[in-house]
């Protein structure tokens, strides 16, 4: 993939779906997007855990499914692999406030552990 994001132009959905021949072939495409949507809702109210949970097999569905479509574009997929790629960055951001929130809950405890004594 390119590292030049500018490059790559937005692409209309409907040109990502256009060898699906019945509403049955999106299914695991559904499932993913709103297991993503999910994660969002989760990700805006703190809930890191469940959000990294949502974002990862979200976006497990997605790949499953768009990679298993041999009839896709390659733009289709090269759009796809890059959302993705900044859904899993966001992931590792997530990732990072966890541990730094759990060493400050460590730091606080032993703060007031030690103001005890």
């Amino acid at each position: 993939m390119s590292n030049n994001t500018e490059a790559m132009t937005p692409i209309n959905e409907n040109v990502c779906f256009t060898s699906c021949t019945n509403q049955d072939d999106f299914d695991k495409l559904k499932q993913g997007l709103t297991l993503l949507e999910q994660a969002k809702v989760y990700d805006h109210n703190r809930d890191y855990y469940a959000a990294i949970r949502h974002y990862r097999d979200g976006v497990d569905y997605l790949m499953d499914e768009f990679m298993s479509r041999t009839s896709a574009n390659e733009q289709s997929k090269e759009y796809l692999r890059f959302k993705c790629h900044k859904i899993l960055n966001r992931v590792d951001i997530l990732k990072k406030l966890i541990r730094q929130q759990e060493h400050e809950t460590l730091q606080k405890a032993m703060d007031a552990d030690e103001q005890e004594k």
